[in-house]
Protein backbone atom coordinates (compact mmCIF):
# COMPACT_ATOMS: atom_id res chain seq x y z
CA UNK A 1 0.00 0.00 0.00
CA UNK A 2 2.90 2.41 0.73
CA UNK A 3 4.13 2.14 -2.85
CA UNK A 4 0.62 2.64 -4.22
CA UNK A 5 -0.01 5.49 -1.79
CA UNK A 6 3.13 7.28 -2.98
CA UNK A 7 1.96 6.90 -6.57
CA UNK A 8 -1.49 8.26 -5.71
CA UNK A 9 -0.06 11.24 -3.79
CA UNK A 10 2.05 12.20 -6.82
CA UNK A 11 -0.86 11.80 -9.23
CA UNK A 12 -3.19 13.94 -7.10
CA UNK A 13 -0.49 16.58 -6.64
CA UNK A 14 0.26 16.63 -10.36
CA UNK A 15 -3.45 16.81 -11.20
CA UNK A 16 -4.07 19.79 -8.89
CA UNK A 17 -1.00 21.48 -10.35
CA UNK A 18 -2.31 20.85 -13.86
CA UNK A 19 -5.71 22.29 -12.94
CA UNK A 20 -4.14 25.52 -11.72
CA UNK A 21 -1.76 25.69 -14.68
CA UNK A 22 -4.54 25.01 -17.18
CA UNK A 23 -6.77 27.64 -15.57
CA UNK A 24 -3.99 30.20 -15.89
CA UNK A 25 -3.19 29.26 -19.48
CA UNK A 26 -6.91 29.39 -20.27
CA UNK A 27 -6.94 32.95 -18.96
CA UNK A 28 -3.95 33.69 -21.20
CA UNK A 29 -5.87 32.36 -24.22
CA UNK A 30 -8.82 34.60 -23.30
CA UNK A 31 -6.51 37.62 -23.00
CA UNK A 32 -4.82 36.86 -26.33
CA UNK A 33 -8.08 36.32 -28.22
CA UNK A 34 -9.54 39.60 -26.95
CA UNK A 35 -6.38 41.70 -27.32
CA UNK A 36 -4.89 40.34 -30.55
CA UNK A 37 -7.96 38.95 -32.36
CA UNK A 38 -8.16 35.89 -34.59
CA UNK A 39 -5.32 37.04 -36.90
CA UNK A 40 -2.93 37.82 -34.05
CA UNK A 41 -3.79 34.53 -32.36
CA UNK A 42 -3.02 32.73 -35.61
CA UNK A 43 0.39 34.44 -35.88
CA UNK A 44 1.24 33.46 -32.30
CA UNK A 45 0.23 29.87 -33.09
CA UNK A 46 2.68 29.76 -36.01
CA UNK A 47 5.60 30.98 -33.85
CA UNK A 48 4.81 28.57 -31.02
CA UNK A 49 4.55 25.76 -33.56
CA UNK A 50 8.04 26.72 -34.76
CA UNK A 51 9.28 26.42 -31.17
CA UNK A 52 7.66 23.00 -30.90
CA UNK A 53 9.38 21.84 -34.10
CA UNK A 54 12.74 22.99 -32.72
CA UNK A 55 12.07 21.01 -29.57
CA UNK A 56 11.32 17.92 -31.66
CA UNK A 57 14.73 18.23 -33.36
CA UNK A 58 16.45 18.89 -30.03
CA UNK A 59 14.93 15.81 -28.44
CA UNK A 60 16.54 13.43 -30.92
CA UNK A 61 19.26 13.20 -28.26
CA UNK A 62 18.03 13.12 -24.69
CA UNK A 63 14.66 14.81 -24.37
CA UNK A 64 11.91 12.78 -22.75
CA UNK A 65 14.00 9.59 -23.02
CA UNK A 66 16.03 11.04 -20.14
CA UNK A 67 13.20 9.99 -17.83
CA UNK A 68 13.84 6.37 -18.82
CA UNK A 69 17.65 6.70 -18.78
CA UNK A 70 18.17 8.68 -15.54
CA UNK A 71 17.55 5.72 -13.17
CA UNK A 72 19.98 3.51 -15.12
CA UNK A 73 22.81 5.65 -16.56
CA UNK A 74 25.34 8.36 -15.58
CA UNK A 75 23.31 11.53 -15.02
CA UNK A 76 26.30 13.81 -15.67
CA UNK A 77 27.05 12.22 -19.03
CA UNK A 78 23.36 12.38 -19.97
CA UNK A 79 23.32 16.08 -19.11
CA UNK A 80 26.48 17.02 -21.02
CA UNK A 81 25.46 15.11 -24.14
CA UNK A 82 22.02 16.73 -24.02
CA UNK A 83 23.54 20.23 -23.71
CA UNK A 84 25.86 19.70 -26.66
CA UNK A 85 23.13 18.45 -28.95
CA UNK A 86 20.80 21.27 -27.84
CA UNK A 87 23.15 23.92 -29.24
CA UNK A 88 23.74 22.03 -32.48
CA UNK A 89 20.08 21.17 -33.07
CA UNK A 90 18.78 24.68 -32.41
CA UNK A 91 21.25 26.16 -34.86
CA UNK A 92 20.33 23.66 -37.56
CA UNK A 93 16.63 23.99 -36.82
CA UNK A 94 16.59 27.78 -37.11
CA UNK A 95 18.42 27.61 -40.44
CA UNK A 96 15.89 25.07 -41.70
CA UNK A 97 12.84 27.08 -40.58
CA UNK A 98 14.34 30.20 -42.15
CA UNK A 99 15.05 28.45 -45.44
CA UNK A 100 11.49 27.09 -45.61
CA UNK A 101 9.96 30.48 -44.63
CA UNK A 102 7.99 28.60 -41.99
CA UNK A 103 8.43 31.43 -39.48
CA UNK A 104 8.73 35.15 -40.43
CA UNK A 105 12.44 36.05 -40.62
CA UNK A 106 12.03 38.94 -38.17
CA UNK A 107 11.20 36.40 -35.45
CA UNK A 108 14.05 33.91 -36.12
CA UNK A 109 16.62 35.36 -33.67
CA UNK A 110 13.99 35.62 -30.96
CA UNK A 111 12.89 32.05 -31.67
CA UNK A 112 16.48 30.78 -31.37
CA UNK A 113 16.97 32.42 -27.95
CA UNK A 114 13.56 31.22 -26.78
CA UNK A 115 14.28 27.68 -27.94
CA UNK A 116 17.63 27.49 -26.10
CA UNK A 117 16.03 28.67 -22.86
CA UNK A 118 13.00 26.41 -23.30
CA UNK A 119 15.03 23.28 -24.06
CA UNK A 120 17.45 23.94 -21.21
CA UNK A 121 14.44 24.00 -18.89
CA UNK A 122 12.99 20.89 -20.52
CA UNK A 123 16.20 18.86 -20.07
CA UNK A 124 16.31 19.77 -16.40
CA UNK A 125 12.71 18.86 -15.60
CA UNK A 126 13.20 15.52 -17.38
CA UNK A 127 16.06 14.86 -14.94
CA UNK A 128 13.68 15.69 -12.08
CA UNK A 129 10.98 13.43 -13.47
CA UNK A 130 13.43 10.56 -13.92
CA UNK A 131 14.40 10.92 -10.25
CA UNK A 132 10.67 10.97 -9.37
CA UNK A 133 11.08 14.43 -7.83
CA UNK A 134 7.55 15.22 -8.94
CA UNK A 135 6.91 17.94 -6.34
CA UNK A 136 9.58 20.33 -7.65
CA UNK A 137 8.64 19.32 -11.20
CA UNK A 138 5.10 20.52 -10.52
CA UNK A 139 6.23 23.73 -8.81
CA UNK A 140 8.30 24.75 -11.83
CA UNK A 141 5.48 23.93 -14.25
CA UNK A 142 3.07 26.09 -12.26
CA UNK A 143 5.55 28.94 -11.79
CA UNK A 144 6.03 29.20 -15.57
CA UNK A 145 2.31 29.77 -16.08
CA UNK A 146 2.11 32.27 -13.20
CA UNK A 147 5.05 34.29 -14.52
CA UNK A 148 3.50 34.29 -18.01
CA UNK A 149 0.11 35.68 -17.01
CA UNK A 150 1.53 38.20 -14.53
CA UNK A 151 4.06 39.46 -17.07
CA UNK A 152 1.51 39.60 -19.90
CA UNK A 153 -1.17 41.33 -17.83
CA UNK A 154 1.31 43.89 -16.47
CA UNK A 155 2.65 44.72 -19.93
CA UNK A 156 -0.83 45.06 -21.45
CA UNK A 157 -2.04 47.26 -18.61
CA UNK A 158 1.03 49.48 -19.04
CA UNK A 159 0.37 49.73 -22.80
CA UNK A 160 -3.24 50.68 -22.15
CA UNK A 161 -2.18 53.28 -19.59
CA UNK A 162 0.33 54.79 -22.05
CA UNK A 163 -2.22 54.42 -24.90
CA UNK A 164 -0.02 52.08 -26.93
CA UNK A 165 -1.52 49.54 -29.30
CA UNK A 166 -1.34 45.91 -28.16
CA UNK A 167 1.12 43.84 -30.19
CA UNK A 168 1.92 40.12 -30.21
CA UNK A 169 5.53 40.98 -29.30
CA UNK A 170 4.20 41.73 -25.83
CA UNK A 171 3.02 38.14 -25.47
CA UNK A 172 6.23 36.72 -26.95
CA UNK A 173 8.39 38.69 -24.50
CA UNK A 174 6.31 37.52 -21.54
CA UNK A 175 6.50 33.95 -22.84
CA UNK A 176 10.31 34.09 -22.97
CA UNK A 177 10.65 35.46 -19.43
CA UNK A 178 8.23 32.81 -18.13
CA UNK A 179 10.71 30.10 -19.13
CA UNK A 180 13.89 32.01 -18.32
CA UNK A 181 13.24 32.16 -14.56
CA UNK A 182 12.31 28.44 -14.13
CA UNK A 183 15.32 27.47 -16.25
CA UNK A 184 17.61 29.30 -13.82
CA UNK A 185 15.96 27.61 -10.82
CA UNK A 186 16.18 24.19 -12.47
CA UNK A 187 19.88 24.79 -13.18
CA UNK A 188 20.47 25.19 -9.43
CA UNK A 189 18.70 21.86 -8.86
CA UNK A 190 20.84 20.07 -11.43
CA UNK A 191 24.06 21.48 -9.96
CA UNK A 192 23.08 20.12 -6.55
CA UNK A 193 21.79 16.71 -7.60
CA UNK A 194 24.03 15.65 -10.49
CA UNK A 195 27.51 14.52 -9.51
CA UNK A 196 30.35 15.51 -11.84
CA UNK A 197 31.93 12.48 -13.51
CA UNK A 198 34.33 11.72 -16.31
CA UNK A 199 33.03 11.85 -19.87
CA UNK A 200 35.26 8.91 -20.78
CA UNK A 201 33.41 6.10 -22.53
CA UNK A 202 30.42 8.34 -23.18
CA UNK A 203 30.30 7.09 -26.78
CA UNK A 204 28.12 4.02 -26.13
CA UNK A 205 25.74 6.16 -24.07
CA UNK A 206 25.50 8.67 -26.90
CA UNK A 207 24.62 5.89 -29.33
CA UNK A 208 21.95 4.62 -26.95
CA UNK A 209 20.54 8.13 -26.56
CA UNK A 210 20.47 8.56 -30.34
CA UNK A 211 18.72 5.22 -30.83
CA UNK A 212 16.08 5.83 -28.17
CA UNK A 213 15.78 9.50 -29.08
CA UNK A 214 15.27 8.63 -32.74
CA UNK A 215 12.26 6.44 -32.03
CA UNK A 216 10.90 8.86 -29.45
CA UNK A 217 11.13 11.83 -31.75
CA UNK A 218 9.79 9.92 -34.70
CA UNK A 219 6.77 9.28 -32.48
CA UNK A 220 6.64 12.90 -31.27
CA UNK A 221 7.15 14.34 -34.75
CA UNK A 222 4.46 12.14 -36.26
CA UNK A 223 2.17 12.95 -33.34
CA UNK A 224 2.85 16.67 -33.70
CA UNK A 225 2.12 16.49 -37.41
CA UNK A 226 -1.04 14.53 -36.66
CA UNK A 227 -2.05 17.23 -34.18
CA UNK A 228 -1.17 20.18 -36.35
CA UNK A 229 -0.94 19.24 -40.04
CA UNK A 230 -4.56 20.39 -40.28
CA UNK A 231 -3.26 23.88 -39.45
CA UNK A 232 -1.28 23.75 -42.70
CA UNK A 233 -4.20 22.36 -44.68
CA UNK A 234 -6.62 24.97 -43.30
CA UNK A 235 -4.26 27.82 -44.11
CA UNK A 236 -3.51 26.40 -47.56
CA UNK A 237 -7.04 25.50 -48.62
CA UNK A 238 -8.96 28.39 -47.00
CA UNK A 239 -6.16 31.03 -47.23
CA UNK A 240 -7.53 32.61 -44.05
CA UNK A 241 -5.65 33.48 -40.83
CA UNK A 242 -9.04 34.07 -39.20
CA UNK A 243 -10.16 30.51 -39.96
CA UNK A 244 -6.89 29.23 -38.52
CA UNK A 245 -7.42 31.27 -35.36
CA UNK A 246 -10.95 29.86 -34.93
CA UNK A 247 -9.71 26.29 -35.38
CA UNK A 248 -6.77 26.89 -33.03
CA UNK A 249 -9.08 28.09 -30.26
CA UNK A 250 -11.41 25.13 -30.73
CA UNK A 251 -8.42 22.80 -30.51
CA UNK A 252 -7.11 24.44 -27.34
CA UNK A 253 -10.50 24.24 -25.60
CA UNK A 254 -11.05 20.57 -26.46
CA UNK A 255 -7.48 19.65 -25.51
CA UNK A 256 -8.09 21.06 -22.03
CA UNK A 257 -9.62 17.64 -21.30
CA UNK A 258 -6.10 16.19 -21.44
CA UNK A 259 -5.35 17.65 -18.02
CA UNK A 260 -6.22 14.31 -16.37
CA UNK A 261 -4.25 11.91 -18.61
CA UNK A 262 -1.28 14.28 -18.78
CA UNK A 263 -1.16 14.48 -15.00
CA UNK A 264 -1.19 10.71 -14.72
CA UNK A 265 1.33 10.17 -17.53
CA UNK A 266 3.96 12.31 -15.79
CA UNK A 267 3.89 9.99 -12.78
CA UNK A 268 3.23 6.71 -14.65
CA UNK A 269 6.24 7.16 -16.97
CA UNK A 270 8.60 7.80 -14.06
CA UNK A 271 7.13 4.94 -12.01
CA UNK A 272 7.36 2.32 -14.78
CA UNK A 273 10.93 3.46 -15.58
CA UNK A 274 11.98 2.96 -11.95
CA UNK A 275 9.91 -0.15 -11.08
CA UNK A 276 10.01 -2.48 -14.07
CA UNK A 277 8.01 -5.37 -12.61
CA UNK A 278 5.57 -6.73 -15.19
CA UNK A 279 2.62 -7.62 -12.96
CA UNK A 280 2.75 -4.37 -10.98
CA UNK A 281 3.07 -2.12 -14.05
CA UNK A 282 0.27 -3.97 -15.87
CA UNK A 283 -2.16 -3.63 -12.96
CA UNK A 284 -1.22 0.00 -12.40
CA UNK A 285 -1.60 0.90 -16.08
CA UNK A 286 -4.98 -0.80 -16.41
CA UNK A 287 -6.28 0.85 -13.24
CA UNK A 288 -5.22 4.28 -14.44
CA UNK A 289 -6.59 3.64 -17.94
CA UNK A 290 -10.08 2.91 -16.55
CA UNK A 291 -9.95 5.99 -14.35
CA UNK A 292 -8.89 8.22 -17.25
CA UNK A 293 -11.63 6.89 -19.52
CA UNK A 294 -14.34 7.58 -16.94
CA UNK A 295 -13.14 11.12 -16.16
CA UNK A 296 -12.52 12.10 -19.78
CA UNK A 297 -15.98 10.92 -20.87
CA UNK A 298 -17.54 13.15 -18.20
CA UNK A 299 -15.40 16.13 -19.27
CA UNK A 300 -16.24 15.57 -22.94
CA UNK A 301 -19.95 15.59 -22.11
CA UNK A 302 -19.57 19.00 -20.44
CA UNK A 303 -17.77 20.44 -23.49
CA UNK A 304 -20.38 19.00 -25.84
CA UNK A 305 -23.15 20.78 -23.89
CA UNK A 306 -21.49 24.22 -24.04
CA UNK A 307 -23.52 26.62 -26.25
CA UNK A 308 -21.75 28.63 -28.98
CA UNK A 309 -22.97 31.84 -27.34
CA UNK A 310 -20.99 31.00 -24.20
CA UNK A 311 -17.77 30.63 -26.22
CA UNK A 312 -18.47 33.91 -28.04
CA UNK A 313 -19.08 35.63 -24.69
CA UNK A 314 -15.77 34.40 -23.26
CA UNK A 315 -13.48 34.74 -26.27
CA UNK A 316 -15.26 37.29 -28.44
CA UNK A 317 -17.79 37.08 -31.30
CA UNK A 318 -15.10 36.07 -33.82
CA UNK A 319 -14.78 32.67 -32.14
CA UNK A 320 -18.39 31.43 -32.03
CA UNK A 321 -17.48 29.17 -34.95
CA UNK A 322 -15.14 27.20 -32.67
CA UNK A 323 -18.04 25.17 -31.19
CA UNK A 324 -18.46 22.83 -34.21
CA UNK A 325 -14.70 22.31 -34.18
CA UNK A 326 -14.83 21.32 -30.52
CA UNK A 327 -17.66 18.84 -31.09
CA UNK A 328 -15.86 17.18 -34.00
CA UNK A 329 -12.66 16.76 -31.94
CA UNK A 330 -14.26 15.21 -28.85
CA UNK A 331 -14.27 11.53 -29.95
CA UNK A 332 -10.59 11.81 -30.83
CA UNK A 333 -9.80 13.45 -27.50
CA UNK A 334 -11.21 10.37 -25.72
CA UNK A 335 -9.12 8.02 -27.88
CA UNK A 336 -5.96 10.08 -27.47
CA UNK A 337 -6.40 10.33 -23.71
CA UNK A 338 -6.55 6.54 -23.40
CA UNK A 339 -3.68 6.08 -25.82
CA UNK A 340 -1.45 8.40 -23.79
CA UNK A 341 -1.66 6.06 -20.79
CA UNK A 342 -0.65 3.03 -22.85
CA UNK A 343 2.10 4.89 -24.71
CA UNK A 344 3.74 5.97 -21.44
CA UNK A 345 3.62 2.36 -20.25
CA UNK A 346 5.67 1.40 -23.33
CA UNK A 347 7.98 4.41 -22.85
CA UNK A 348 8.72 3.25 -19.30
CA UNK A 349 10.07 0.01 -20.77
CA UNK A 350 12.01 1.77 -23.53
CA UNK A 351 9.67 0.46 -26.26
CA UNK A 352 9.59 3.77 -28.07
CA UNK A 353 9.26 2.17 -31.51
CA UNK A 354 5.69 1.10 -30.72
CA UNK A 355 4.71 4.70 -30.01
CA UNK A 356 6.44 5.81 -33.21
CA UNK A 357 4.49 3.36 -35.37
CA UNK A 358 1.24 4.37 -33.67
CA UNK A 359 1.92 8.04 -34.34
CA UNK A 360 2.79 7.47 -38.00
CA UNK A 361 -0.49 5.62 -38.47
CA UNK A 362 -2.31 8.72 -37.21
CA UNK A 363 -0.25 11.03 -39.41
CA UNK A 364 -0.88 8.91 -42.52
CA UNK A 365 -4.63 8.93 -41.89
CA UNK A 366 -4.64 12.71 -41.28
CA UNK A 367 -2.66 13.44 -44.45
CA UNK A 368 -4.73 11.16 -46.67
CA UNK A 369 -8.04 12.57 -45.50
CA UNK A 370 -6.68 16.12 -45.45
CA UNK A 371 -5.71 16.23 -49.12
CA UNK A 372 -9.01 14.62 -50.13
CA UNK A 373 -11.93 15.26 -47.77
CA UNK A 374 -10.72 18.56 -46.27
CA UNK A 375 -9.48 19.99 -49.58
CA UNK A 376 -12.79 19.20 -51.28
CA UNK A 377 -14.91 20.72 -48.49
CA UNK A 378 -12.79 23.91 -48.28
CA UNK A 379 -13.58 24.75 -51.90
CA UNK A 380 -17.19 25.59 -51.05
CA UNK A 381 -17.55 25.88 -47.27
CA UNK A 382 -14.86 27.37 -45.00
CA UNK A 383 -16.82 26.75 -41.79
CA UNK A 384 -17.57 23.19 -42.84
CA UNK A 385 -13.88 22.66 -43.60
CA UNK A 386 -12.98 23.49 -39.99
CA UNK A 387 -15.44 20.88 -38.73
CA UNK A 388 -14.12 18.32 -41.22
CA UNK A 389 -10.60 18.98 -39.95
CA UNK A 390 -11.81 18.07 -36.46
CA UNK A 391 -13.43 14.85 -37.72
CA UNK A 392 -10.21 13.90 -39.48
CA UNK A 393 -8.21 14.36 -36.29
CA UNK A 394 -10.68 12.20 -34.36
CA UNK A 395 -10.41 9.38 -36.89
CA UNK A 396 -6.60 9.57 -36.85
CA UNK A 397 -6.40 9.52 -33.04
CA UNK A 398 -8.71 6.52 -32.87
CA UNK A 399 -6.62 4.55 -35.36
CA UNK A 400 -3.46 5.28 -33.34
CA UNK A 401 -5.14 4.21 -30.11
CA UNK A 402 -6.39 0.91 -31.55
CA UNK A 403 -2.87 -0.02 -32.68
CA UNK A 404 -1.39 0.80 -29.25
CA UNK A 405 -4.16 -1.14 -27.52
CA UNK A 406 -3.46 -4.25 -29.61
CA UNK A 407 0.25 -4.00 -28.75
CA UNK A 408 -0.53 -3.66 -25.04
CA UNK A 409 -2.82 -6.71 -25.09
CA UNK A 410 -0.18 -8.73 -26.93
CA UNK A 411 2.60 -7.79 -24.47
CA UNK A 412 0.65 -8.18 -21.22
CA UNK A 413 -1.78 -10.94 -22.30
CA UNK A 414 -4.62 -8.77 -21.01
CA UNK A 415 -8.14 -10.14 -21.47
CA UNK A 416 -11.45 -8.37 -22.02
CA UNK A 417 -12.23 -8.83 -18.33
CA UNK A 418 -9.11 -6.85 -17.38
CA UNK A 419 -10.59 -3.74 -19.00
CA UNK A 420 -13.88 -3.86 -17.10
CA UNK A 421 -14.36 -1.59 -14.10
CA UNK A 422 -14.77 -3.94 -11.16
CA UNK A 423 -15.54 -3.56 -7.48
CA UNK A 424 -11.85 -4.06 -6.78
CA UNK A 425 -11.01 -1.03 -8.94
CA UNK A 426 -13.51 1.12 -7.05
CA UNK A 427 -12.27 -0.22 -3.72
CA UNK A 428 -8.64 0.45 -4.66
CA UNK A 429 -9.50 3.99 -5.79
CA UNK A 430 -11.31 4.65 -2.51
CA UNK A 431 -8.41 3.28 -0.45
CA UNK A 432 -5.90 5.38 -2.38
CA UNK A 433 -7.92 8.56 -1.88
CA UNK A 434 -8.41 7.92 1.82
CA UNK A 435 -4.70 7.13 2.19
CA UNK A 436 -3.77 10.66 1.16
CA UNK A 437 -2.38 12.82 3.93
CA UNK A 438 -5.23 15.26 3.33
CA UNK A 439 -7.76 12.74 4.64
CA UNK A 440 -5.70 11.18 7.41
CA UNK A 441 -6.65 11.96 10.98
CA UNK A 442 -3.89 13.65 12.89
CA UNK A 443 -2.63 11.73 15.88
CA UNK A 444 -3.21 13.34 19.23
CA UNK A 445 0.03 14.35 20.98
Amino acid sequence: MNQQQGLTDKIIGTFLNRVLTTAILFAVVVINSNCFGAEGTGNIAVIILGLTLLQVINNFVGGSTLVYLVPHRSNFQLLMLSYGWMLVSNTLGILLLGALDFVPHKHLLFLFILSVIYNLYFIHICIMQGKEDIKLFNILQLSQAVILIVGLATALLFQRWTKQQADIRTYLAAFLVSYLIPSIVSTVYVVRHVRIESLRNAGPLLLEMVKLGFWTQMANLAQLLTYRVNYYFIQKFTNSDKALGIYDLGTKISEAVWIVPKSICVVLYARVSNYQEENYTKRTTLSLLKFVLAVVLAAVLVLWMLPPSFIAWIFGPDFSGSKPVINSLLPGIVSLSCMSILSHYFAGYGKFHINAISSFIGFAVTTLLGVTWLAHTAQTDTSGALQVAGHISSIAYTCSFLFTLVCFIHRTHATARDFLITRNDIKLLKENILSLSLFKKKKQP
